[in-house]
């Protein structure tokens, strides 16, 4: 199927721009926005079964080495890439989208005079992508933060569970996209989450033990800005309606809404910090009281798409600030619509049901009596065996949950399927693959991160 270009950029020279992480709806949406505005988008990935490869926006794709194995590899792939398409009448940009910016920034220089990036500052990155520093220069400035406990060893992390509120998190300082958070209701509960944690990222740096973060109440909210060093350009905010996991997770399906008092914390944490580029920050609101800063995320973010769906085309405005090397201020015309994650929808609703697990126990005895009976009562012992199997699981409670899910997702635009775009739908087999070789599928499995990053500085 062909793609239209939409309002093409106004150049005479070639525009290119090479996307990383194409694996991700946050590539898929950043690939679209850009070649529907007449860009020529270059894809990369370390697999080549990726959503953003099959677009039909973008025109070339390229497979690096892992960013958190191999760092070296991926950087000298990118030069590699860059090098290839490099010439005095284009428009080069280098986009990362995930979590790779940081190994750009350490190596920022190798780029020089080959390609136009828009990176924020690497001390301020170091300071909000690390959980423990951001929520202590929060509480330097005033801004409300939950109150947060850090360690610098498991001796330590114990003292501060006992004196911790629950429920709680235990995070890890540096993960990304609800990796490595596990919520917790007791002293006991988060002791035995950071020894599972530890093992599992195998971490060995004091610096990065998992911190403990009280739980608070509100809605999930997230404010996204672009700013041109230290200037504020652009900022709308979205909410989380469903996530995925529950209470924890990436958003499934979202509205972009009107949050201004959120918005001016981060323009002002932001400005301090004279950042450069997009940024997102993670909220916890009831509408009316003082929201909760809960994270930063120093990049492009989960809900990309409903921005862009919402008039602010952030992938542009970065292309544009990469080139022109500034940008003024953007008020696009705000439109409203929801987006959904057709993938985290389903795997939501499968956690519903799968929530009926404790009842498993009172499922067997049924079986057991149903087998007993159905011999002598046939039908009614049939019926007998439903209703207590719905008893058990909650079976009413579970559809209805799944009802609503469904109910709210209807007229939601869907982040992966598009007439005019259909093929990235094939990315989907991509969490399919994940599935089939671990036997279950997690944020790290699904954006492929085996570990915090240990390249990170720690505090």
């Amino acid at each position: 199927m062909k793609c239209e270009d939409v309002t093409p950029m106004k150049s005479s020279r070639k525009q290119k721009c090479i996307v990383t992480f194409a694996r991700s709806w946050i590539g898929l949406a950043a690939t679209r926005c850009l070649g529907k505005h007449g860009i020529h988008v270059i894809t990369g990935d370390t697999t080549t079964v990726a959503a953003a490869n099959f677009s039909c926006y973008s025109k070339e794709n390229f497979v690096y080495p892992d960013p958190d194995t191999d760092p070296d590899g991926f950087i000298d792939k990118l030069v590699a890439v860059v090098k290839a398409h490099s010439a005095v009448d284009t428009d080069l940009v280098l986009m990362p989208i995930f979590t790779d910016i940081y190994q750009i920034l350490c190596h920022k220089d190798r780029f020089e005079g080959l390609v136009k990036m828009v990176l924020p500052p690497k001390e301020s990155y170091e300071l909000v992508r690390n959980k423990a520093r951001l929520a202590e220069h929060c509480m330097q400035l005033g801004i409300r933060i939950p109150p947060t406990y850090a360690a610098n060893s498991a001796g330590e992390f114990d003292e501060c569970a006992r004196k911790a509120d629950y429920p709680a998190f235990v995070k890890l300082p540096t993960g990304s996209a609800s990796i490595g958070v596990c919520k917790v209701s007791s002293c006991e509960e988060a002791i035995s989450a950071i020894s599972d944690m530890i093992r599992r990222y195998n971490i060995v740096t004091p610096g990065l033990l998992p911190i403990l973060q009280t739980a608070v109440g509100g809605g999930d909210y997230c404010s996204t800005f672009l700013f041109d060093h230290g200037e504020y350009r652009a900022s709308t905010t979205y909410h989380n309606i469903i996530d995925f996991p529950r209470d924890q997770g990436v958003g499934a399906l979202r509205e972009t809404v009107d949050a201004r008092p959120l918005e001016q914390i981060g323009k002002e944490l932001l400005r301090r910090l004279s950042w450069n580029g997009v940024c997102e920050i993670d909220f916890r609101w009831d509408g009316v009281s003082e929201p909760w800063l809960i994270e930063v995320n120093p990049r492009f973010w989960g809900g990309l798409a409903q921005s862009i769906e919402s008039g602010w085309i952030y992938p542009i405005w970065m292309y544009n600030l990469a080139v022109a090397g500034k940008i003024e201020p953007q008020k696009p015309e705000k439109i409203d619509v929801r987006t959904v994650n057709p993938g985290l929808i389903i795997m939501r609703m499968f956690q519903d049901f799968v929530d009926a697990k404790d009842s498993m126990p009172i499922i067997a005895r049924a079986w057991d009596e149903f087998n007993c009976e159905q011999k002598k009562k046939g039908a009614v012992a049939a019926a007998q065996l439903l209703n207590k199997v719905g008893g058990a699981i909650g079976l009413p409670m579970r559809l209805q949950a799944v009802m609503k899910l469904i109910k709210e997702e209807h007229g939601a635009i869907s982040e992966f399927f598009s007439w005019d775009d259909p093929l990235p739908i094939v990315g989907l087999i991509y969490p399919l693959l994940v599935y089939v070789k671990h036997g279950a599928i997690t944020p790290e499995l699904l954006v492929g991160e085996k570990g915090i990053h240990k390249d990170e500085p720690a505090d």
